[in-house]
């Protein structure tokens, strides 16, 4: 746990393609093992039948070479909100963590969660628009998965899954949008009645149930039942491609409209974080949005993207309690949060 305290990973490493607006792509698979019931109904020893049979299945492929293993009842609150932070496991893996399990590659780009809402909610990431390669990887792991564990399959419905939802491929889509040019101008009630009509969800920056912080959305795909994972791909590319047009075109209506106020807002979320003193996550999350907005439209050129999605990583609460190494209360993060962000941003 130590080790990953100490680096980004490589999904927030702004390498990918338009990285100040996405953030990182995933994919992920749901998974169930023939001739067991669905994690929600198993009893604690069947869990733990699972948990070993996927456990030594995934261990032995090259894709999790040197990976880590954490079983979740053996875990800290502290680090499993950690790793919840990371999006490494679901928020529904911290919760009554016995017989549940993740598998994480060394450079955190597969995770595997077992005994979630499915056996195996198998996923991979990659830095900014690269669906492509997160839907390649994820479907190449959990073939060779499929190779060791018998999955449960039935035609004419595909996978089977907890959820009816994710019935068919099992697979779902994703990215981390940055859409501050499309909340400034009020355009956002206008996207997501139009991202409904396209089966696409909209939620939080950890998810479902989950508040907007930073102008962060997640972006999924919906559809699995009656579709081919390429027709899957290839859909959701054509709605993200869409969205970021949108997001363009709401940046140059604001230069546009009101060019000062825009540029006075990006330069004094700047200025805040570079001598605050105290400094929620969500303030943190505000103004860290203010500024990668004036990465992209070309009126800051000394901060990389890659800093912004560091300082939006360690300001959680978690990972600033694992960056000073104890549990602190509210207010003692808020100190250490503002000292850290003011440390990162006079690197620069």
């Amino acid at each position: 746990m130590r080790e990953m305290v100490e680096r980004t990973p490589r999904w927030l490493s702004a390498e990918g393609k338009f990285p100040e607006m996405v953030i990182s792509s995933r994919a992920r698979v749901a998974r169930n093992l023939e001739g067991f019931l669905f994690p929600g109904k198993l009893d604690g020893k069947l869990k733990k039948e699972v948990l070993k049979e996927v456990r030594k299945a995934a261990l032995s492929l090259p894709e999790f070479k040197e990976a880590l293993y954490f079983e979740i009842s053996e875990l800290s609150d502290l680090d499993r909100v950690f790793l919840a932070e990371r999006h490494l496991i679901s928020l529904d893996l911290l919760a009554d963590g016995e017989g549940k399990g993740v598998i994480i590659s060394r450079d955190e780009t597969l995770s595997l969660m077992i005994n979630e809402e499915d056996h195996i909610r198998l996923q991979a990431f990659a830095p900014g628009l690269n669906l492509e390669e997160v839907f390649e990887k994820v479907l190449r792991v959990e073939e060779k998965l499929g190779e060791m564990l018998n999955y449960a399959y039935r035609e004419p419905y595909g996978f089977l899954t907890s959820c009816p939802t994710n019935t068919g491929t099992g697979l779902r889509l994703s990215v981390l949008l940055h859409l501050a040019g499309i909340v400034y101008s009020k355009q956002l009630e206008g996207l997501l009645r139009n991202l409904a009509k396209v089966k696409v969800s909209v939620r939080g920056l950890y998810g479902e149930g989950t508040n907007v912080e930073g102008n962060v959305f997640q972006i999924s795909s919906l559809l699995s039942l009656g579709v081919s994972e390429r027709e899957t791909l290839e859909s959701f590319r054509d709605v993200v491609e869409i969205t970021l047009d949108f997001e363009k075109k709401s940046r140059e209506i604001l230069l546009e409209n009101m060019k000062e106020a825009l540029e006075d807002k990006i330069q004094r979320s700047l200025a805040i974080l570079s001598s605050a003193r105290l400094l929620s996550f969500k303030e943190t999350a505000e103004y860290v949005s203010a500024v990668r907005l004036g990465i992209g439209i070309g009126k800051i050129f000394d901060i990389k993207v890659r800093t912004l999605n560091e300082l939006l990583l360690f300001s959680q609460p978690a990972h600033l309690q694992k960056l000073f190494g104890k549990e602190m209360g509210p207010r003692e993060r808020d100190e250490k949060r503002a000292s850290y962000v003011r440390t990162k941003l006079k690197a620069e």
